[in-house]
C-alpha cells in the first residue's frame, strides 16, 4: 500500500494475471476489515469487463465493493478466470505470463470466499466509498508478472 492523503493507494504484483486480479480483491477486502477476522464459509461470484487489464480491474473492485455495499459480504480470498483480451482465442482462459492487448475487451468472472459482515466480530478499518480510475494503471513486466496500481477512495 503506497500513502496517500484521504485514499488508499494499492500497489499489486502477481506472477500471473488471474493472480494480479486475486490480489486486487483480497488487498480491497484487507483495508475494510482484518482478514484474520473472516471466515470462508460461503461464496459469491462477481464479474466484469473492460477495454483493458486495468480498467477490468478497477471494474472487478468496484462490483466487489458493490458487493459489500448491498450485501455486507467479506472475502478472504478468491478464485479468478480471464477470457478475452487478445491474448488467447475467443473462450479461452489466459494463462501464466500471456500477454494481453489493449483496446481489446477482457472479461474477468470471480469467486469469492468469505463470509456475511458480523459488525460483532469484524472490525471495520476503513470505508472505502469508491474505486477510482485516478492513477489508475496494469502493466505486463518483462518476466511476465503484472504490476498494478488502484486508488481507492475512502
Amino acid at each position: 500500500m503506497l500513502d496517500h492523503p484521504a485514499d488508499l493507494w494499492l500497489e499489486l504484483f502477481a506472477a500471473d494475471l488471474p493472480r494480479l486480479f486475486e490480489h486486487g480483491l483480497v488487498a480491497l477486502y484487507d483495508n475494510l476489515v482484518p482478514l484474520s477476522d473472516v471466515r470462508e464459509t460461503e461464496s459469491r461470484t462477481v464479474a466484469a469487463a473492460g477495454d483493458s487489464v486495468a480498467d477490468a480491474l478497477r471494474s472487478l473492485l468496484a462490483e466487489a465493493l458493490f458487493l459489500f455495499d448491498t450485501e455486507g459480504f467479506l472475502a478472504a480470498g478468491a478464485t479468478v478466470t480471464v477470457q478475452g483480451g487478445g491474448a488467447v482465442e475467443e473462450g479461452a482462459s489466459v494463462q501464466g505470463g500471456a500477454s494481453v492487448e489493449d483496446g481489446v475487451p477482457i472479461a474477468v468472472r470471480a469467486r469469492l470466499y468469505g463470509e456475511p459482515l458480523d459488525r460483532d466480530r469484524h472490525e471495520l478499518l476503513a470505508e472505502v466509498k469508491a474505486v477510482t480510475f485516478h492513477r489508475l494503471r496494469a502493466e505486463a513486466r518483462p518476466d511476465g508478472s503484472w504490476r498494478a496500481t488502484v486508488l481507492l477512495d475512502v
